[in-house]
């Protein structure tokens, strides 16, 4: 059903806009009010700053998937598998995401322009990596842009493991979103 094909889209998509809006934005407005800089004089290492940074989006990320769950379950009655793929996925997401904010917080200067910047990355991303449709339903070269961008393979992967129960697929997709979140977290 549509339902079930689009909730583990909104899912990837929940967990992209929290994740790449929250750490963006936090970080901009820290870094702008010196609180960084004054961080940087304590003991907290930059790798500490940036895991608690993702354990606090990964609990966000619990709690809106739990939310979108269970009303997915009660309202709609769906019939989605729910197994060891999805935490995974979660923190897949998690990591490439915030990854990517941590490389724009380099770019962006002030906490004003952080939601732009943020957005010229998330909207794209929405849009054509299928988490509201199928990319089938997209001309050839949308679904080959598609193909390029991190939050399809994120999508694809929950909806291997919660829609169809492809295990083997799942595990490729996590490969892909995986190496994916490793790159953009060292640069982060």
């Amino acid at each position: 059903r549509l339902i079930e094909f689009f909730i583990p889209g909104i899912i990837a998509m929940a967990v992209l806009t929290a994740s790449l809006f929250g750490t963006v934005n936090l970080n901009t407005e820290l870094r702008q009010k010196g609180v960084i800089r004054k961080l940087s004089t304590t003991p907290i290492t930059r790798t500490d700053w940036v895991l608690s940074n993702i354990l606090h989006q990964f609990t966000l990320a619990i709690v809106s998937t739990m939310a979108m769950l269970l009303v997915g379950y009660a309202v709609y009655d769906v019939s989605l598998q729910i197994n060891a793929w999805l935490p995974v996925f979660i923190v897949l997401d998690v990591f490439a995401f915030v990854g990517i904010g941590m490389i724009l917080t380099g770019f962006v200067k002030e906490a004003q322009s952080a939601a732009a910047a943020a957005n010229a990355i998330m909207f794209p991303m929405m849009f054509l990596s299928g988490s509201f449709f199928p990319l089938e339903m997209m001309p050839g070269f949308m679904q080959t842009v598609a193909m390029i961008l991190p939050l399809y393979y994120v999508n694809e992967g929950l909806r291997a493991s919660m829609v169809f129960n492809d295990h083997m697929a799942a595990l490729r997709y996590s490969a892909i979103i995986g190496v994916f979140a490793a790159v953009v977290f060292i640069l982060g």
